[in-house]
């Protein structure tokens, strides 16, 4: 994850702790490709990639996500600050 990326990233566990959620970084050894965050709100739960504005997801994060989307999950790639402020949007 890029310096950019990692701003981004942090941005959105401030956002989401700020609606009273948690977020925790996923990491998961064997399987590459999963969400960068997942984010915890009122009982909600969110699988989040974060990217860059002009990020592109790999053909491993495309894979997973389809996975994830597949088995009734929540997921979110969030390109920039402004795509955080959608998600926290959403989710009010």
């Amino acid at each position: 994850m890029g310096a950019r990326e990692n701003k981004v990233e942090k941005y959105l566990d401030s956002e989401i702790i700020k609606l009273g959620g948690i977020t925790r970084k996923w990491v998961s050894p064997g399987r590459d490709g999963v969400p960068d965050r997942i984010c915890i709100v009122r009982g909600a739960v969110w699988f989040v990639e974060v990217k860059t504005v002009d990020g592109v997801l790999s053909p491993e994060q495309m894979r997973e996500h389809e996975r994830l989307i597949g088995s009734g999950a929540t997921v979110r790639t969030l390109y920039g600050k402004d795509d955080v402020d959608k998600l926290i949007q959403d989710i009010k």
